[in-house]
């Protein structure tokens, strides 16, 4: 478990988590839900600043927007699969 911790940078894993399954749509998303700026998002996503008072909310609502983005794409990879594994029984039968 990863805490954020304020005056550091989030965690190496969690910075390679938000890169993967967060997009610019996102952080503008959360900048405005959060009045926490873009740039900031982007340092922080990066390692480039730190966790602070001010820029936590809007690193939290980054990382459920990434959780969620990641669901989303479970569920996709899943239907996937199941498409290709019905395409390959039905042409290798």
């Amino acid at each position: 478990m990863t805490a954020l911790v304020h005056g550091q940078p989030i965690s190496l894993k969690v910075s390679d988590y938000l890169k993967e399954f967060t997009t610019r749509e996102d952080i503008a998303d959360v900048s405005t839900e959060t009045g926490v700026s873009i740039s900031t998002l982007n340092y922080v996503k990066r390692r480039a600043n730190n966790v602070s008072e001010g820029n936590k909310p809007g690193i939290i609502k980054l990382i459920e927007r990434a959780y969620k983005n990641a669901e989303s794409m479970k569920r996709e990879a899943s239907k996937c699969q199941k498409e290709m594994k019905s395409i390959l029984e039905t042409n290798l039968s």
